[in-house]
């Protein structure tokens, strides 16, 4: 397994919980997708919808809890037993690229749709390329303790 590997998961989990308090603070995604689909600023679609902007604070709280929680996830698991080469880790670290192409293909091609496609093929890749090690370990482990 490439040494670096690992890192490749951890700085995308430490990223998504470092960014995570801009949207726990409530402040909507930048550009807010709400512009990008109906074409009218927050400001202008508030005016029409009283208490829409709370609605939108709400969701990035929202966001931002999940983005946090996945985010110190994803750097444990990257950092432990990913690390390692623990199977079940490898397995769980494909829900990474599984997140990237639902985002994408829920971009609506907005900010941000380019490093969802960029970021795919790499954490594929990653994973593919530390495919032996873990399958290894997996079968070292079972054979060491059906014999301990």
């Amino acid at each position: 397994m490439p040494r670096w590997a690992w890192l490749i998961f951890f700085v995308l989990g430490a990223g998504s919980a470092l960014v995570s308090p801009v949207l726990l603070l409530g402040n909507p995604p930048d550009p807010p997708s709400a512009e990008g689909l109906t074409g009218l600023s927050l400001a202008a679609i508030g005016t029409h919808i009283p208490g829409i902007s709370t609605y939108i604070e709400s969701l990035s709280r929202q966001l931002g809890n999940f983005m946090l929680a996945f985010g110190v996830l994803l750097a444990a698991i990257a950092a432990g037993p990913y690390r390692r080469g623990e199977r079940w880790a490898w397995n769980v670290l494909w829900i990474m690229p599984i997140l990237l192409g639902v985002q994408f293909v829920n971009s609506n091609f907005g900010l941000g749709w380019q490093l969802d496609l960029g970021l795919m093929p790499i954490t594929i890749g990653v994973l593919l390329a530390t495919y032996r090690r873990t399958a290894r370990s997996g079968t070292e482990r079972s054979v060491s303790a059906r014999d301990g």
